[in-house]
């Protein structure tokens, strides 16, 4: 039997206190206050708990025991559900230290001191870094929480030492004495005072002093449709325009919270003076239901909003739409499944409860303490673990165990020979054919990065004499006599195509083999470790995101010049059994989007801004071998 009677208006107002929290949360403007929704629903905690305890005492069955049984029953295994699943989502979404912030964020909810931490680690409420804070909202669950560990007992003593009327003084005299606090704190800009209890229990304490208020028999038999109603309105008036007229730049908590609060306070006693419209209202199945699943939904929806913000997802209309549907269907799911079956079992068998209760509350007790000792598991995002200098001698190893170097074409009777000629991105090249079955022998001459073409021009001035010495290295070399295939490929550091020419009629002068041009990769205006850390500090963090944040460094001038060489050798040039390849088509697409990280595992594609890796050679090779088989 229930100690108080059940008013489905009560469950209504949760609905509309959570809507408003739920609407400014996902940016619609028109209730830019909606934040006051947390103020009703401090005024409704405050009734119920203090009307329930106020009729036990009276009762004389008053435990201080069952009652935070019934607490912890009521609001722990929701909570302790939504946190263990962002924790999941964490793992795979949220960088190094966010993910290290976000488990501190959730031992502090567990130790019911989560508005303490979010004091001292958010910059405000209302602040952007705030935003992407998934566990930000258990700020008022924390105060609420707080309330209920010092409530009950100096409430029991406050009906000890007083009569009814000293009981509702008294709870009057800490209702003043808090909003004046409030005041004053917002007043002198401290932060605390939006999330800290003292600032904030005049909120839960004005439906303290409601409920004590109601217990006087003269409420009883006086009805009056016409007060009813103008109470109901004015209440319900006060918490709208409250949503509508604040907004983060008002000062807040202290008197501008006090007028929602009011509003919900006269919402809850209106039906005592009859029947009203905004009481039925508020008792339709569908606010009913609302206000039913309010606790769930209001856990579910900020991690959602959060999570979205993080990612840098705009809310757009259809965005937002979608995410309050998911919202509300996470409450649904929270409230029937969780919420319920915890509450009904537990009368039950209480054996139940904990066979299910104590695995959830181990992992999400020591979850976050695994997570935050081990600096938020790095090792998740294998790109946000090495240096460049790693990157850069991980590099000098690769090319130092090339193989093709070596080649000797005089072993191997009839195999496949291929020269191939170029310098560093040749080295590429070569990993790119040898780690996709390539089928015959590769012998890689190198012209060094100083020079273009293929040795024959030089990058700079300097090292011109250099260049023409690797460049007839390559000329007279005996492997490019006994070559079956020619392969040239460089970073075409240069354009010189009067050069070009001259290049493929030396080599032609001296060989008849067919002669593959292939033309640059894509090179970025910035190294990969770079790029890659801009785009987790701009909050992109998976591959597939990182990916797409890197296309904005792209070389765009390494495609028109691509584009330039298909056009040069469509042309006429007099030479037999040349043909050029565009490594950019293959690598890229016709859309041009070059990744720097493989979106299946998080490696690194380049060791620096146009170098490929082990594994961005191997990529590259099955795209060149899927679009350019004859090359292999």
């Amino acid at each position: 039997m229930s100690i108080i009677k059940y008013r489905p208006d009560i469950d209504g107002l949760r609905a509309v206190a959570v809507s408003l929290v739920l609407l400014n949360h996902f940016g619609l403007s028109f209730f830019s206050g909606g934040f006051v929704g947390v103020d009703v629903f401090f005024v409704i905690s405050g009734y119920l708990i203090t009307a329930i305890i106020s009729r036990q005492l009276l009762m004389g069955v008053w435990s201080f025991r069952q009652f935070y049984i019934r607490r912890a029953l009521r609001l722990l295994p929701a909570l302790y559900v939504v946190l263990g699943s962002v924790l999941v989502l964490g793992y795979f979404f949220y960088l190094p230290g966010d993910y290290a912030l976000l488990s501190q964020s959730a031992l502090s909810s567990l130790l019911f001191s989560a508005n303490i931490f979010f004091w001292k680690n958010s910059g405000g409420y209302f602040s952007p870094n705030a935003e992407e804070m998934p566990f930000l909202h258990v700020w008022s669950l924390s105060v609420e929480e707080q309330f209920y560990f010092v409530w009950p007992f100096l409430f029991f003593l406050i009906c000890k030492i007083f009569e009814l009327r000293g009981r509702r003084l008294f709870v009057l005299l800490l209702v003043f004495l808090s909003f004046c606090l409030a005041e004053i704190g917002v007043a002198s800009d401290y932060s605390g005072a939006y999330f800290l209890l003292p600032f904030r229990a005049g909120e839960l304490l004005l439906g303290s002093l409601l409920a004590l208020s109601l217990e006087d028999s003269r409420y009883s038999g006086f009805e009056s449709k016409v007060l009813a109603n103008g109470i109901a309105v004015a209440g319900m008036a006060l918490i709208l325009a409250s949503a509508i007229f604040l907004d983060e730049s008002s000062s807040f908590p202290g008197v501008n919270a006090f007028f929602p609060c009011v509003g919900a306070a006269l919402v809850i006693v209106a039906p005592l003076y009859g029947q009203n419209f905004v009481s039925c209202l508020l008792s339709t199945r569908s606010l009913v239901f609302v206000g039913l699943i309010s606790y769930s939904l209001y856990l579910w929806h900020w991690p959602v909003v959060s999570l979205l913000r993080y990612l840098r997802v705009d809310l757009t209309p259809i965005v937002m739409f979608t995410a309050i549907a998911l919202s509300i269907f996470l409450g649904f799911l929270s409230w029937r499944f969780v919420e319920s079956f915890f509450r009904s079992n537990a009368s039950r068998d209480s054996r139940i409860v904990f066979f299910l209760a104590t695995p959830v509350f181990l992992i999400v007790s020591f979850g976050p303490i695994l997570i935050y000792l081990k600096d938020g598991l790095p090792g998740r995002f294998p790109y946000a673990l090495l240096t460049q200098e790693e990157l850069n001698n991980e590099r000098q190893r690769y090319w130092q165990g090339i193989k093709t170097i070596d080649t000797d074409f005089t072993e191997g009777g009839g195999t496949k020979k291929v020269l191939l000629v170029g310098n560093s991105h040749a080295n590429d090249l070569s990993y790119s054919l040898t780690e996709n079955d390539f089928q015959g022998k590769i012998k890689l001459i190198g012209t060094t990065h100083y020079c273009f073409n293929f040795g024959f021009g030089a990058v700079f001035s300097e090292k011109v004499d250099h260049c023409r010495e690797r460049f007839s290295a390559v000329i007279g070399s005996p492997e490019l006599r006994s070559a079956d295939v020619i392969y040239l490929h460089d970073n075409w550091g240069g354009k010189d195509f009067d050069g070009l020419v001259r290049v493929l009629q030396m080599i032609r002068s001296v060989t008849t083999a067919p002669i593959y041009v292939i033309g640059p990769k894509m090179i970025f205006e910035e190294s990969a470790l770079n790029i890659s850390k801009y785009a987790q500090q701009d909050r992109f963090i998976t591959p597939l995101s990182i990916n797409k944040y890197s296309r904005r460094f792209q070389r765009k001038d390494l495609v028109d010049y691509d584009n330039e060489l298909k056009e040069f050798f469509d042309r006429d040039l007099g030479l037999a059994s040349v043909q050029y390849v565009s490594a950019l088509d293959a690598q890229c697409g016709v859309e041009m989007n070059c990744d720097i990280l493989s979106e299946d595992t998080g490696e690194y594609l380049y060791f620096d801004a146009g170098h490929f890796t082990l594994a961005g050679a191997k990529i590259f090779g099955k795209k060149l071998k899927e679009r350019n088989s004859f090359l292999f």
